[in-house]
């Protein structure tokens, strides 16, 4: 089983006095040292079981202390021992009580923290569903404008091929026309000189 927080540090602050202790006896950190390790074994006795050997190694290490520091001596018996257990039972059933509600509130938070990410993954995905449909809308309305552009050019070409076109028919109109003109001018000649050779025939005659 791993260490509190709180054993660890009472650990390293014991192991510290009894290195200093053998050089320098006559500190004077060492009343304020002795009541730092009390009130840490306090927080490490509502840890863990105040029977338990660690416990009572801790205290046997602190009244060493304070012995060769000539302070007074605290004893522990099992009355104790018994109280300090009740004690630790009723603060353990608050902490469970509290642990509950603790992880009741952590559900809750868990919860919604759940809703959340499932609302940031829509709006995610409703971004990234709106941006490949403009992407595509936009290819669209590009094709449509390459579309119409290029339907304008072909207008236009057509557009000056049918002017040219026109130009060439109403050439060619005129100068048939004008044919057509030279023919009927020499059919009417034609005409005139015949009858007029008919009408010296027929003066002849009579």
């Amino acid at each position: 089983m791993s260490l509190s927080r709180q054993e660890i540090n009472l650990r390293r602050l014991l192991a510290k006095c009894e290195l200093l202790i053998k050089t320098h006896k006559n500190d004077e950190r060492f009343p304020k040292y002795i009541t730092s390790l009390e009130d840490m074994l306090l927080e490490v006795k509502k840890l863990i079981e105040p029977s338990n050997n660690a416990i009572i190694l801790y205290q046997k290490r602190i009244n060493a202390l304070k012995n060769e520091l000539g302070m007074a001596i605290t004893e522990i018996d099992a009355g104790d021992f018994q109280s300090m257990r009740e004690d630790l039972l009723n603060l353990r059933q608050r902490n469970v009580s509290k642990t509950k509600t603790y992880n009741d509130l952590e559900d809750i938070i868990k919860y919604n923290e759940n809703i959340q990410q499932k609302i940031t993954n829509d709006m995610l995905s409703l971004t990234k569903s709106l941006k490949e449909q403009s992407e595509l809308a936009n290819k669209i309305i590009k094709k449509d404008n390459d579309v119409l552009t290029k339907s304008s050019v072909l207008t236009d070409q057509n557009k000056s091929k049918l002017e040219n076109e026109s130009t060439k028919l109403a050439e060619h109109s005129r100068k048939a026309w004008k044919c057509w003109m030279w023919v009927m001018l020499l059919l009417v000649m034609v005409v005139f000189i015949n009858m007029v050779l008919f009408m010296k025939v027929m003066k002849k005659k009579y």
